[in-house]
């Protein structure tokens, strides 16, 4: 593997290492701040809550700067809020940093999808693409765990401390490997003409309203099933928890594969099938059994890795020029998704527990795959999918 690609892949990592590490580290958190399941949520949100904020900018700033700076300035920048992090003396502060870490990091991940659709021809870019997510998966999986492990012997700031060192030196690597973009498309379109023609189009729309409910399910998933371990009859400790984030790997293994099926069933079919995967494991995590639960999260987080790997390339493919910006602008739907997806779940785990949650986001299921649904066929309609052959380059 070329080292254009291992910088995609390494990018996604950078982009999602410090985005979900809170996750594992949510027990020791209530535990400093009080047991408060919405204060609790809001750590983990208000990361993706300026994501969603800052990231149709990134993709504007891209389109009119170039793909390449965007993406390792943005890796560099994140290093200054993370490394502040672990010198938080209230909740505040705490989720202060993680909303300005939040605002840096869609010059990552929502400029290398239109990079590798940039620079990679339409079919191959599909694999590039879940290479991409197979990579923030990686980073996902690493943020946890590493996390969880430094802070079972040395507390959760040595935690986020070495999540800081760890995007450093992604960030150099990725500023090493990743070229210039060779087939650059300049837009000066006017920041809120542009975003608002992306609006106009409906299969755009369902696309980023399909966004908001993935993200919003595997947020409120990992957030609240994290709780529920770390309490009777499981009662896991730190490191334990992390390791469940294990799961992810089997993700990163599979991800790749979308490229393939997304070549042959086109984006409407795989995104069904991804939401009927991801719902069928999160019922399996009602047994109350370890293994059970695990391999549960497994088909959940699969399944909603392939559905992100769909809903990605979709918008990059039907955006036309401006790729960076609409995928900025979905980056924004998909992310206030996650930031619904941490606190409004809490209520109803206060009143429903896990079952309850379980429920929220079944709904959530079903109503992206019924939006996606007809949004891409809409597209595939008008000959805006075009459907490849699997005879291409495998991923």
């Amino acid at each position: 593997m070329d080292r254009r690609r291992l910088a995609v892949i390494l990018a996604g990592a950078a982009a999602f290492v410090n985005l979900y590490a809170p996750q594992s580290l949510l027990p020791l958190l209530q535990e400093w701040m009080g047991h408060n399941a919405a204060l609790a949520g809001l750590i983990v949100s208000s990361g993706t809550l300026g994501v969603a904020i800052a990231a149709p900018f990134a993709g504007l700033l891209a389109d009119r700067y170039g793909r390449r700076r965007v993406i390792v300035s943005a890796a560099f920048l994140v290093v200054i809020p993370a490394l502040f992090i672990p010198l938080a003396q209230n909740a505040a502060q705490l989720i202060v940093a993680r909303f300005i870490e939040g605002l840096f990091l869609p010059g990552i991940f929502a400029v290398t999808v239109a990079y590798a659709n940039d620079e990679w021809p339409r079919a191959e870019s599909r694999a590039i693409t879940a290479l991409y997510v197979a990579g923030t998966i990686g980073g996902g999986f690493c943020g946890r765990f590493l996390s969880g492990f430094v802070a079972e012997f040395a507390g959760w700031r040595w935690g986020f401390l070495a999540l800081a060192l760890t995007q450093l030196l992604l960030a150099s690597v990725i500023r090493a490997w990743l070229p210039v973009e060779r087939h650059r498309v300049r837009s000066d379109a006017p920041a809120w003409s542009g975003m608002l023609a992306l609006l106009r189009k409906p299969e755009l729309r369902g696309a980023y309203a399909t966004g908001f409910a993935l993200l919003f399910a595997l947020v409120g998933g990992f957030t609240y099933v994290t709780l529920r371990l770390a309490a009777a009859p499981f009662n896991l400790g730190p490191t334990a928890l992390s390791a469940i984030f294990a799961v992810y790997l089997v993700g990163m293994l599979a991800t790749p594969f979308s490229g393939r099926l997304l070549n042959r069933y086109g984006h409407a079919r795989v995104l069904v099938m991804a939401w009927a995967m991801a719902v069928t494991g999160l019922w399996l995590t009602l047994i109350p059994a370890v293994a059970v639960v695990a391999f549960g999260l497994c088909l959940f987080s699969g399944g909603l890795f392939f559905a992100q790997t769909t809903a990605t390339s979709f918008v990059a493919e039907a955006a036309g020029p401006a790729r960076a910006a609409a995928v900025g602008m979905y980056v924004t739907c998909y992310y206030a998704g996650g930031s619904a997806g941490g606190v409004l779940p809490a209520p109803v785990w206060t009143h429903a527990g896990w079952p309850g949650v379980v429920v929220l986001l079944t709904l959530a299921g079903v109503l992206s795959s019924t939006i996606g649904w007809r949004s891409f066929r809409l597209a595939a309609a008008t000959k805006k999918e075009p459907v490849f052959e699997v005879g291409g380059e495998a991923p």
